[in-house]
């Protein structure tokens, strides 16, 4: 390479602190190296999201967690709102989703998207978004497959970062650095700009090829910079940075240093001799030992030490010593100090939001020891009922908060104490008392009326001056309190002189104006002076220069700030002061832009800020001197630097309330944690704000992001206090997500079993039996509202062990509440071991309604265990007990399970008594939280009077009660009760109705966000519709056929979504459109296909090939379903059944498609499948089938031979009357056929004398014996001439048919039955003969056949139908 790309210059590149991880803004560091890319090139504006559910003991992907994200996704896809603004949450625009892939396609239109997006993404963020949005409730409710299992996301980390400098390019003005050095000599062309390599610029397309504009960013010159000179900073942090907080860094990349860490604690030596420029720089000797005050930061020139001989403290030049005995900070912290970190994770921001006080009982609000529960019949009625007390009349029985007092005192988690300035000792530290980040305990107030107490606060302390005339006057000069207190060399016990607030001047010269709060301080500065008081004299200018930047006149300022440093005092003696006095000086001249001024205090300063922990704020203005140095550290390329400057950024917009500021520099802080842990190449403790983020994000209203982040806290230093404000925000955020779930309105979500999992682990660490019995009930509350009621058996067994500790009546109500859980889950035995020593211990105790609740209970138990008698005993007593205490709703319930017990009897005319006893008095307490009880008493009479035939009273009990539901706005008892009026409707064969209600469930199913109850709603209303058998009805079947195909797939239920798709080809087939009836059926076949169930695949071919088959057009299309699929599946999986089956509809349907030679085929293998079966039915039915294709196929011997084979496997006798008539049917076509094909008279006249015989038996059906007399009698008239049979049997035909027409035929019949049976015996041994013979060809036949067998026939045209 030439001059131009010279290798001298800084060794350490842009944006990067030494050797960092492959992440892919590293990996794209080289993107625009020497390439060619520019503004006008296309790049992809797309990336895929996927994501894995695995487990984080093996890293293995988890299958059945897997498919249970798809289904959820599925379900939300149909729905693309919700997750649209998830991922607005998280920065990123949804383009599309594919469940099957699992994956999303993400685009981004600006770098400050893709910035939040990868930061999100490095934080775990993403994942956690994705956990909450995609997991099922149950999913939280189990701890152990909770603590396994994982989502992990991944992206093209080459493609993201491929997409961001792409924008960068596309956004024509971004920073850059200089990939190589470029001199003034290189070009003649001096409007071009010198840099050097790693140099950072800001670059502006000027819209030339190869020339862009660069303006530099430590010196802020202006200049053209080549193209292939420029890389973009491959973080989009520094780019929104630098663009939003504009400025020059005032540095260049210096050359590596001889100290190995960047932050460093220690001593060092000196290697020259220096005399200090400034009155507040240590004189060195070469060879003295300095030691490091503070902490030594490796991109800064200055630090400050203190000499050991001489014990002065001041600044030190690292150029002019070199490490002695140097440390770096503790391994485990790289840029901050045990107390900052501390600090950071101690700040509150909660003291605006609610009080936590009586979070439990908001939450958990239970009536369980005062309030009857609600009897359950059988399944139809309501699993569980949610008894919620009225909020303004809490049973006094009922449990106390758990943040009440105890004991006359508040526990230190129920209060939130502020730190007051007029209440605290006025000899704390100044120091160390008024730190921007508080300790615990001390909170960050974002109100308005807390700034306001806070003055009112300050106001109500004494002034310290004298009365205003008492500054008038030579005496008075030097008796001004205010002179003496300023004077004070040590000001560190005093009222706060440098803080953000102005207190010390607003506490000390309280009512003056500012005007004169200037003119009083301008003469203490001049009798300081002229009396030659250095501290006061330094401290008044510091003063003035604060009240002249206050209003904006920062030369005025500049000038008192320079004055002050000029007085020589020993400046370390207020570090304080010195701290203040360089930050705003320094503040001003970056404001003012006085450049030349600057390098004489910017080192000092930033020594000042960074090297001193916990550094006390004195001024707004202090952010331009954070921002140059933040610039600084980008330029210069120092992560430990940036971490700690974005550190102290933070800081400050959090002490001045300023919470969307501080947000991006917390998240970056967080970021560097979490990256330097991998740089240093050893583990450290990663700085976990996420507690401290979960609060910024809740203000900032980016639910999602509050959520993740309040899950990925890892701190375990929590107080319980914080606990419960844990629970509190995840609360906040989930109403935010759900509104539903605000004010009880619906169940809980199934994560805050984990927040209450974790407040019960740190109560569990301290003695408050209360609090850990009030986590547990809760957790017990919310694990039975979600069902997993053996869970909360265990909660409540563990509240009553607790409770147990602390007296008997705090026991009581988790005693109860096991007892009602245990009869919930059945286990009536144990609930009456638990129910009945708290029944013995309240007698004689005033609590008549607790014994209620008991007795109430009782019943309860011994319903389940069918002892009636004493179970009505204990409802009675529950009555007494309600009727007593004047308690309407106890009464009403009690009279409903009074009821309820009746019914389970079969009593229901008493049942009718007790229910609408109940409901008068449900009708009195409309306005309370009644309704389910209400509706399910309704529900329980509606049924008494259906047990008795009453129809339309059972259907105005189930209306009202849904009138009730309606009024109430309660969804659920909605649903029940609609699903009960639509089958009592469908019974009444009022389908209109029926279907009416049907609608409602799928109306209520929606709200309720419940695809798979809407799902079967739907297939129920697509049934009814269908059985209207109108082209209207059938059209809105379809409707609602392929409403519930959508949902099918959704939830990724294959066989239902087969079936769906089977379905919507069925109905399309029956309004005939069937080229979509086929699109459709084949849909369901390749759905079956996808499940690899040879079995399912199978089934569904062949009920595809049953919608034409069955049907009554193009029955040939049903050849290819059982040809080409059901029957090979039948083969392969040996189902000889099916297969019989297939091949009976296969021979029917070519003989009706006249494919005679085909279905002879198929006809042979039946008959040889059906002996495999094992049913005889089966075999006669396939050689008749046999026959019948021989019959078409006029080979008429074979015919007669498998007739007889299928007459020979009839039972030898007669099981029905309907089986006399298949001999009937048989032997007539056999005498048709020996008769008219073969030419054989005699034996036609022996196959119609047993077709007599048969239809003789056959007493049902007279018509078929009319014809074999009309057959016999052309026989012996016409074939085997016989004047005499021929009469009789022609007699007897012409008598029969008078009797047919006359309709006597069941009398008649039976009467020329009986002279049958006497000519029957006259002709005994002419039927013998003729069985002899049919028996011997029957023989014949199966010897010549022995390897033919029949199965079941499925010709519904043959004559077996009719078995």
């Amino acid at each position: 390479s030439g001059a131009g790309e010279e290798e001298d210059g800084p060794v350490v590149e842009s944006g990067e602190g030494g050797e960092e991880p492959d992440n892919y803004w590293k990996k794209k560091e080289a993107f625009l190296r020497g390439s060619t890319v520019s503004l006008g090139d296309k790049f992809s504006s797309e990336i895929v999201l996927l994501f894995t559910g695995q487990r984080r003991s093996s890293a293995n992907p988890d299958r059945a967690l897997q498919e249970a994200l798809r289904t959820r996704l599925r379900v939300v896809e149909s729905n693309s709102k919700d997750v649209s603004q998830l991922f607005k949450d998280l920065s990123a625009r949804l383009v599309s989703v594919h469940a099957e892939k699992d994956s999303f396609v993400l685009t981004f239109k600006t770098v400050e998207e893709i910035w939040k997006f990868s930061t999100y993404l490095a934080l775990g963020f993403v994942t956690r978004c994705l956990e909450n949005f995609l997991c099922d409730q149950a999913f939280w409710l189990d701890s152990e497959l909770l603590s396994d299992l994982e989502i992990s996301v991944t992206v093209d980390e080459e493609h993201l970062a491929t997409l961001y400098l792409g924008l960068v390019l596309q956004e024509g003005c971004f920073f850059a650095k200089a990939l190589f050095t470029r001199s003034g000599q290189d070009e003649d062309d001096e409007d071009q700009l010198s840099f050097k390599k790693n140099d950072l610029l800001m670059v502006k397309d000027t819209g030339q090829d190869n020339m862009w504009e660069g303006t530099m960013l430590s010196t802020g010159n202006h200049g053209l910079v080549p193209v292939n000179a420029m890389q973009p900073l491959p973080y989009p942090f520094y780019q929104w940075f630098l663009r939003k907080y504009t400025g020059y860094a005032g540095c260049s990349p210096t050359e590596k240093e001889p100290y190995v860490h960047p932050i460093v604690t220690g001593s060092c030596v000196a290697v020259v001799d220096y005399s200090p420029v400034g009155l507040d720089e240590l004189q060195l000797s070469q060879g003295d030992i300095v030691e490091i005050q503070g902490l030594l930061v490796r991109g800064l020139d200055v630090f400050i030490g203190t000499h050991s001989s001489t014990g002065h403290t001041g600044f030190v030049h690292k150029a002019h010593v070199k490490p002695l005995d140097t440390t770096p900070l503790d391994e485990q912290l790289v840029f901050l100090t045990e107390e900052e970190r501390a600090s950071l994770a101690q700040i509150d921001l909660s003291n605006s939001e609610p009080s936590n006080i009586g979070l439990l009982e908001t939450l958990f609000s239970s009536d369980i020891s005062s309030v009857y529960r609600l009897d359950r019949l059988d399944e139809t009625d309501f699993m569980y009922i949610r008894s919620r007390p009225k909020h303004d009349k809490v049973p006094t029985s009922t449990r106390q908060s758990v943040m009440s007092e105890k004991s006359g005192g508040t526990p230190p988690y129920h209060s939130s104490p502020r730190p007051s300035l007029s209440h605290s000792s006025p000899r704390v530290s100044l120091y160390q008392s008024h730190n921007p980040l508080p300790l615990e305990g001390e909170h960050l107030s974002f109100s308005l009326d807390d700034t306001f107490r806070e003055l009112d606060e300050f106001h109500e302390d004494p002034p310290l001056f004298l009365e205003e005339n008492s500054w008038e006057g030579e005496e008075s000069e030097l008796s001004d309190p205010t002179l003496t207190l300023l004077n004070h060399q040590h000001f560190l016990d005093y009222l706060p002189l440098y803080d953000l607030q102005y207190s010390f001047m607003w506490v000390t010269f309280t009512g003056k104006t500012e005007g004169e709060l200037s003119g009083h301080l301008e003469s203490i500065r001049e009798t300081a002076k002229r009396m030659g008081m250095h501290w006061a004299h330094r401290r008044a200018c510091f003063l003035l220069g604060r009240l002249c930047a206050r209003k904006l006149k920062f030369s005025q300022a500049r000038v008192y700030y320079e004055e002050a440093l000029s007085i020589c005092v020993d400046s370390f003696s207020d570090t304080p002061l010195l701290v203040a006095l360089f930050t705003n000086l320094t503040s001003v001249y970056l404001k003012q832009r006085m450049t030349d001024k600057l390098p004489q205090t910017l080192e000092k300063a930033s020594a000042l800020l960074l090297c001193l922990p916990r550094h006390n704020f004195t001024s707004t203005d202090e952010m331009e001197l954070l921002k140059l140095l933040l610039r600084r550290s980008v330029v210069i390329g120092d992560k430990h630097l940036e971490a700690r400057v974005c550190y102290l950024i933070s800081s400050l917009f959090l002490l001045l309330r300023k919470s969307d500021d501080a947000l991006p520099f917390v998240e970056r802080l967080q970021f560097l944690s979490v990256t330097l842990s991998a740089t240093e190449g050893r583990p450290i403790v990663p700085l976990d704000l996420n507690w401290l983020l979960s609060w910024l994000y809740h203000r900032k209203y980016m639910p999602y992001l509050a959520l993740a982040s309040l899950s990925l806290d890892t701190r375990h230093d929590h107080s319980l206090h914080e606990a419960f404000q844990r629970i509190g925000l995840f609360i906040k955020n989930s109403v935010r997500l759900n509104p539903c779930w605000k004010e009880g309105s619906s169940l809980l979500p199934a994560q805050i079993v984990i927040y209450l999992q974790q407040a019960l682990a740190i109560a569990e660490q301290g003695a408050d039996m209360k609090t850990q019995r009030d986590l547990c009930l809760g957790l017990a509350s919310v694990y039975q509202q979600h069902g997993s009621l053996d869970k909360a058996v265990r909660c409540a067994q563990q509240a009553v062990e607790r409770g147990g500790h602390i007296n008997e009546e705090e026991g009581f109500e988790a005693s109860v509440l096991l007892g009602w859980l245990l009869v919930l889950t059945g286990q009536v035995d144990q609930a009456q071991s638990v129910l009945h020593p708290l029944l013995t211990s309240l007698q004689g105790t005033d609590s008549p309604t607790q014994r209620g609740v008991i007795h109430n209970l009782l019943s309860l138990c011994l319903r389940r265990q069918g002892r009636v008698q004493e179970a009505g005993w204990h409802l009675y007593s529950a009555l007494v007990i309600s009727r007593e205490n004047g308690n309407q709703r106890n009464q009403a319930l009690a009279l409903a399970n009074l009821g309820c017990l009746a019914l389970d009897v079969g009593a229901s005319m008493i049942a009718e008594r007790f229910l609408v006893r109940s409901l008068h008095l449900f009708l009195d307490l409309w306005e309370s939280y009644t309704d389910v009880e209400h509706v399910q008493t309704y529900l329980w009479l509606g049924r008494s009077y259906k047990d008795r035939g009453r129809s339309q009273d059972s259907r105005a009990s189930y209306e009202m009660g849904l009138l009730i539901a309606l009024h109430a706005r309660n969804l659920h008892s909605q649903m029940v009760v609609a699903k009960v009026l639509s089958r009592l409707y469908a019974e009444m064969l009022l389908y209109g109705q029926s279907i009416a209600y049907y609608e409602h469930c799928v109306s209520v199913s929606r709200e309720l966000k419940d695809k798979r109850l809407e799902g079967e709603y739907l297939e129920i209303l697509s049934s009814l519709y269908l059985s209207l058998n109108t082209e209207k009805s059938s059209r809105k079947s379809l409707d609602y056929t392929k409403q519930s195909l959508r949902i099918s797939i959704d939830l990724g239920k294959r066989e239902e979504e087969s079936e769906t798709w089977l379905q919507v080809g069925r109905i399309y087939y029956l309004i005939q459109e069937d080229e979509l009836a086929d699109m459709y059926l084949q849909a369901a076949v390749k759905t079956a296909l996808r499940m690899n169930d040879p079995h399912f695949a199978m089934s569904i071919y062949e009920e595809a090939g049953d919608v034409y088959f069955k049907g009554h057009r193009n029955r040939i299309a049903s050849l290819p379903f059982y040809r080409d699929g059901s029957l090979p599946f039948a083969r392969s999986i040996k189902d000889i059944h099916s297969e019989f089956r297939l091949l009976s509809k296969l021979t029917e349907l070519l003989m009706n498609q006249g494919e005679q030679e085909e279905a002879l085929q198929y006809a042979t293998l039946a008959v040889q499948i059906a002996s495999k079966t094992g049913v005889r039915v089966n075999e006669r039915s396939a050689f008749h089938r046999l026959a019948s294709v021989y019959y078409s196929l006029q080979q008429y011997e074979m015919a007669e031979n498998y007739y007889l084979k299928s007459l020979s496997l009839c039972p030898p006798l007669l099981q029905h009357p309907m089986e006399a008539r298949y001999y009937t049917k048989v032997y007539c076509r056999l005498g048709n056929l020996t008769l008219h094909k073969l030419k054989d008279a005699f034996d036609a006249v022996g196959y119609f004398q047993l077709a007599l015989a048969a239809a003789l038996e056959d007493q049902a059906n007279p018509e078929a014996l009319y014809v074999v007399y009309m057959k016999l009698a052309e026989i012996h008239g016409n074939h085997m001439p016989d004047a005499h049979m021929c009469q009789v049997y022609r007699d007897r035909a012409q008598d029969l048919k008078r009797v047919l027409a006359g309709g006597e035929s069941s009398a008649v019949g039976r009467e020329y039955v009986n002279d049958a049976h006497t000519e029957s015996d006259q002709k005994k041994e002419n039927d013998s003969r003729t069985s002899r013979i049919n028996c011997d060809r029957v023989l014949s036949a199966l010897l010549s056949n022995i390897n033919l067998i029949c199965r079941c026939c499925f010709d519904k045209s043959c004559v077996c139908s009719a078995l």
